[in-house]
């Protein structure tokens, strides 16, 4: 089924979208130091490379034609220096990006002509959805524990292992 190029320049958007959300958790993994927070936010960047991948299917499917590198406008809210930012900051910053693909992905549904390709958008809206729920969750862990995220655990398990070895233990 051809597509109008509305929507296949919509689904490139969404592809670029994908791939800098990639490269921004990659970015804000190699922020911290904590490994559960790193393994998190690598999580978070696997699932967008699926979802570029299967966006990529989806565009294939209906245009007969690879995405290449996607060409997309400029696009906010992606801060190419994570370095620089707080873990909050950064934290904020992707809820939002996950609150904006979220509705990209519902306004793509509602025009979608195909069924399957309609219940592949509203499934990344849900799952753009879950990761916002995911990014709340440790922006209120790491508001109720100052510090946390950047807390080697390679450390703290290092001094109980010590301390247990102790003479005086």
């Amino acid at each position: 089924m051809a597509v109008n190029v509305k929507t296949g320049e919509t689904i490139l958007n969404a592809i670029k979208a994908e791939m800098e959300g990639r490269d921004f958790y990659l970015a804000a993994a190699q922020k911290v130091r904590n490994p559960l927070v790193r393994r998190r936010l690598l999580g978070l960047a696997d699932d967008e490379m699926e979802h570029r991948n299967t966006l990529s299917r989806l565009y294939w499917a209906q245009t007969g034609m690879e995405p290449g590198e996607a060409k997309s406008e400029n696009r906010e809210g992606v801060d190419p220096d994570v370095a620089r930012m707080s873990m909050e900051n950064i934290l904020l910053l992707a809820m939002e990006n996950e609150k904006n693909a979220a509705k990209v992905y519902d306004e793509m549904a509602g025009k979608a002509d195909d069924a399957r390709a309609r219940g592949f958008l509203e499934y990344l809206a849900d799952m753009e959805r879950g990761h916002y729920e995911i990014l709340s969750n440790e922006l209120d862990l790491i508001k109720s524990r100052p510090g946390w995220e950047n807390r080697s655990e390679e450390r703290r398990v290092g001094k109980e292992c010590r301390s247990r070895w102790s003479p005086y233990h």
